[in-house]
């Protein structure tokens, strides 16, 4: 679609004034606010001429201090947070440099606490034309949105993503910083979906987000729970509170319909608990989920070289399910994008026909052959769990040995280092230990970290570049075996100290394999 540009007229400024108890300017002053503002923003380095600044009071930098910095830029309004609730509505008006013009700079109680809602109102409520899917989980948030976003399309629903991977269609996703955007981006990037006519978003939520309300329950029309396993607890500090936060994407009214892993024991204890107002499909492989009202589950599994097929089994009744997706991991993944589709009315054959037509989601299991050459896998997992469960699916299609080469981010939780490697000494016959986003911490110290959790510390290989560690394994693993790469996934950087250094291991593997592949091809002709 062409470059998106959103305005706000001053009545509909106006109007948003009015909602949040914002009195409007005497009538001499309102040429002091613009006929027309551009987007809401609460960062001056996305800021445009004549957006509309949020100087909010935030967990780490407070906004006012950069009211003054906004203003040079050319801002066109300043919404201000203002610490007494007395002040609430009180306007001021700034001068600019070498210029006559004034700036208005309105003052508004708690901000940041009701800045969703804001944007919301300023946006004028993109989210209403669409069906918004949120998906939180410890790991499978990007698979499961890019598989309900594709799944969707093959059904003829124009879907949008948000999340790691960035924002927009699948095809042509622009970059976010957070796999959860803040409030204002995320409405701006709303607006942009309903003017490209999407009928559908499916975005990633994170516990942060969640936690810092960036993202309220009420924005969703589906949530999605996947799974909670240890992560984040440099910020959560305890599992419950990382849970608890996770439960805040439920609304526990009519208006939403949650769809939970019923494998997952977090998922389990919500269930036990689930209130009868709000509708509730549950997903899983055991059994056990069938027990529900509502339910897609998956028996008869069988994996083979090119992906996985089972029987789907439903309260709408059976099909055949045959994907190229790899890991039992992505078949909760498939499960989970089945129950979107299914709670939208979509038949269980052209779900299975949508699911047939799948392709490998980036960074996400992402295979690599060549002739007489080791397999090797690109994943995103990050986690001790995520970690269990790719080499599991690796086990599954390995012939022969099978490698993992990882590493564990800096300034990050420590606590889960001495488990990722446990986890891999437990899964994969070869370890090469290496560097993934060291950040601030040294590289040394972090794999040192990951050693307390060795066995058989001895067997261990470390290579602390990334790059001459993949490709000394795969000098070194046979045609039959298996390499992991595990932790970069569809990263195109690597964090060391506060820079990112441009690092795309999907590009450096591939480009390795168009040389092996280039060279068997002239053995085969010489010979």
């Amino acid at each position: 679609m062409p470059k998106f540009t959103f305005s706000l007229s001053q009545a509909q400024l106006f109007d948003v004034f009015k909602r949040f108890n914002l009195p409007l300017p005497a009538l001499a002053e309102q040429a002091y606010f613009p006929m027309n503002c551009g987007d809401l923003v609460n960062d001056t380095r996305k800021l445009k001429v004549g957006d509309v600044f949020c100087a909010i009071i935030g967990h780490q930098q407070n906004g006012n201090d950069f009211i003054k910095q906004a203003v040079s830029l050319k801002c066109g309004l300043i919404i201000a947070e203002c610490s007494h609730a007395s002040q609430h509505g009180e306007i001021i008006y700034l001068t600019t440099e070498n210029s006559d013009k004034k700036i208005a700079q309105v003052y508004f109680y708690q901000l940041n606490e009701k800045l969703f809602s804001f944007a919301k109102g300023y946006y004028q409520s993109p989210q209403d034309n669409m069906t918004i899917i949120g998906i939180t989980g410890t790991n499978g948030k990007t698979s499961t949105s890019q598989i309900i976003s594709k799944l969707l399309a093959s059904c003829q629903q124009r879907t949008a993503v948000i999340g790691t991977n960035g924002a927009g269609q699948i095809e042509s996703l622009q970059t976010v910083e957070n796999t959860t955007p803040a409030a204002t981006q995320l409405h701006q990037l709303m607006a942009e979906f309903s003017a490209d006519h999407c009928k559908n978003v499916a975005m990633e939520i994170s516990s942060h987000a969640l936690e810092q309300q960036r993202v309220i329950a009420s924005l969703l029309d589906i949530a999605v729970f996947t799974n909670l396993t240890r992560d984040h607890l440099d910020y959560h500090k305890t599992m419950a509170n990382y849970a608890d936060a996770k439960y805040q994407i439920f609304s526990h009214d009519a208006k939403q319909i949650a769809i939970i892993n019923g494998d997952d024991q977090q998922g389990k204890q919500w269930l036990a608990h689930w209130p009868n107002k709000q509708s509730l499909i549950v997903y899983g492989k055991s059994a056990a989920v069938t027990q529900f009202s509502a339910y897609a589950q998956a028996s008869e599994i069988k994996t083979h070289a090119n992906g996985v097929q089972f029987i789907l089994n439903t309260h709408l009744g059976q099909q055949e399910i045959d994907s190229v997706l790899m890991g039992d991991f992505n078949i909760e993944n498939l499960l989970a994008g089945i129950a979107v589709l299914m709670s939208k009315n979509i038949s269980l054959n052209d779900i299975a026909l949508a699911v047939k037509a799948l392709t490998p989601i980036v960074g996400r299991m992402e295979t690599f052959k060549a002739n007489n050459k080791a397999t090797t896998i690109v994943d995103y997992a990050h986690t001790p769990d995520a970690l269990v469960s790719a080499l599991h699916a690796c086990r599954h299609h390995c012939k022969g040995e099978l490698w993992v080469v990882f590493g564990c981010g800096g300034d990050r939780d420590k606590g889960k280092r001495p488990l990722m490697a446990l986890a891999a000494e437990s899964g994969a016959d070869h370890l090469v230990f290496t560097t993934d986003n060291p950040r601030t911490e040294k590289a040394e110290d972090i794999v040192a970290d990951m050693f307390a959790g060795c066995l058989f510390p001895e067997k261990i290989t470390v290579l602390l570049d990334r790059e001459a560690a993949i490709k000394a394994t795969l000098a070194k693993a046979k045609a039959d075996d298996m390499v992991l790469l595990a932790g970069k996934g569809h990263e195109d950087y690597i964090i060391v100290a506060n820079e990112k250094i441009n690092y795309n291991e999907r590009e450096l593997v591939k480009a390795i394999y168009d040389v092996y592949q280039q060279q068997s091809n002239t053995a085969g002709a010489i010979s």
